[in-house]
């Protein structure tokens, strides 16, 4: 599977057929290294062939103990849908992260609401459903 991570934490993979999907890949980082303002915070990551990972940082992404994305960060989410437009053979899959300020419990629980947000966000900015997948990790890839 390729992949794509979206920090809060999001990973976007594409589906088989492995050299058109690398390509395509390398042509959606491409166009996301061109369009991510490097003052977003954002970082884009080639971790593998087929996995590419974009960083979010949670203290600019969302607010102290919120999992709701910052209105500010907004942006930042629509041009990597807008990215997604363009390559459909790609998926996503927003893993949540958290510090360890508080309980096991709790940071799981904020992880999770956090992937959960932006995977919304994306849905609210034309991603199909059947492309987005949300985990959480908690505290413990933090």
């Amino acid at each position: 599977m390729r992949s794509f991570i979206l920090a809060a934490a999001l990973l976007i993979g594409a589906t088989p057929a492995l050299a058109q999907q690398t390509d395509e890949l390398s042509r959606a980082e491409s166009d996301l290294r061109a369009s991510t303002p490097p003052s977003s915070g954002a970082t884009i990551e080639r971790r593998a062939p087929d996995d590419l990972v974009v960083t979010m940082p949670s203290d600019i992404t969302f607010a102290f103990n919120s999992a709701e994305v910052r209105y500010q960060f907004e942006p930042v989410i629509r041009n990597l849908a807008q990215t997604l437009e363009h390559y459909p053979g790609l998926i996503v899959d927003v893993v949540g992260h958290a510090d360890a300020i508080g309980s096991d419990e709790y940071t799981q629980r904020i992880s999770g609401r956090s992937a959960h947000s932006v995977g919304a966000a994306l849905l609210d900015f034309g991603v199909a459903y059947g492309r987005i997948a949300t985990s959480s990790r908690g505290e413990w890839e933090p």
